[in-house]
């Protein structure tokens, strides 16, 4: 089997670095921003890295899409007329489900004799890399769960129309992105006010068995090395909520929250050429506090 990965980002790599430990050899990768580090990466996992989305499609016949959720239509519609015939395109981008059926839509005018899964991934990937829990569904699902698996790959197929997967996803993601907006609000305030420290002691102590201040810590972390994925999401989800009669108040609140942190992020990493860097006191106290200091301090 010849696997390439569309977009070589964190959580590609974990991915691909899971697979090679597995014995999975013929790994290739397209990336459209090459830089040293993702250079690097590709060869620590043994991974070829191919110029273009047409060679990519000529040496690979199971491909994987892991861009953005805004660009996976876009890739979609680019590979398509170059994949081969017998190729199994997966689409794994946390995309609201009428996105993924478009996904399906162009694969089948553009690509025939090209299966097609469409593809949720239910956790964080990096800590659990190639055994990531991921559910699927779509003509092609099947066939990809028995295509990884035999590599520990973690894969339940799910039954329903196309999209039900992300489905899924989306319902998940209005809790967990929703908590995410809800912390880094509450949070910018407290830390305002210098309370930031006691507002999550107060919290931990209202569940004790579950600490909530640890978990709102652990969700701006996350936030602030993906901002903006995480914004998008949010946006898929509340579009999922709309196609469904369901108003999606909170969660269009909640996607606008997080889309308000990715741009101010984005505009401090265009005004310093990377990300800010984090102080000593910073380091101690916490990277969810360096997270709310530089949403405060940055220009409106």
């Amino acid at each position: 089997m010849r696997l390439g990965f569309i977009g070589f980002g964190e959580a590609a790599s974990a991915i691909a670095a899971g697979l090679a430990e597995e014995g999975l050899r013929d790994l290739y990768a397209y990336d459209v921003v090459c830089t040293p580090a993702l250079t690097e990466r590709a060869a620590r996992c043994g991974v070829h890295l191919v110029a273009s989305l047409a060679e990519l499609a000529t040496q690979a016949d199971l491909v994987l899409s892991l861009v953005t959720a805004s660009g996976a239509l876009t890739v979609a519609r680019e590979i398509a007329p170059h994949l081969q015939a017998g190729t199994l395109y997966a689409d794994l981008n946390s995309c609201a489900p009428q996105v993924k059926a478009e996904i399906g839509q162009v694969i089948t005018q553009l690509a025939p004799g090209v299966s097609y899964a469409s593809v949720a991934v239910m956790s964080a990937v990096p800590p659990l890399r190639h055994r990531v829990p991921l559910v699927a569904d779509g003509p092609g699902a099947r066939r990809l769960r028995e295509a990884l698996a035999p590599y520990g790959m973690n894969i339940e197929v799910l039954e329903g129309p196309l999209g039900a997967a992300a489905t899924l996803k989306m319902c998940r993601s209005v809790v967990l992105k929703g908590m995410e907006a809800l912390f880094l609000e509450a949070l910018l305030a407290a830390e305002k006010a210098g309370l930031t420290e006691q507002v999550l002691t107060s919290l931990n102590a209202s569940f004790p068995d579950k600490p909530l201040g640890e978990l709102g810590a652990y969700l701006l972390e996350r936030h602030r090395l993906h901002a903006q994925r995480r914004a998008d999401e949010m946006q898929e989800a509340a579009a999922t909520l709309a196609s469904l009669a369901i108003e999606p108040l909170v969660s269009a609140g909640a996607a606008r929250r997080l889309r308000w942190s990715a741009e101010r992020l984005t505009s401090l990493a265009k005004v310093s050429g990377t990300e800010p860097e984090m102080s000593s006191e910073d380091l101690q106290a916490g990277s969810y506090r360096t997270l709310l200091r530089w949403l405060s301090d940055a220009r409106k």
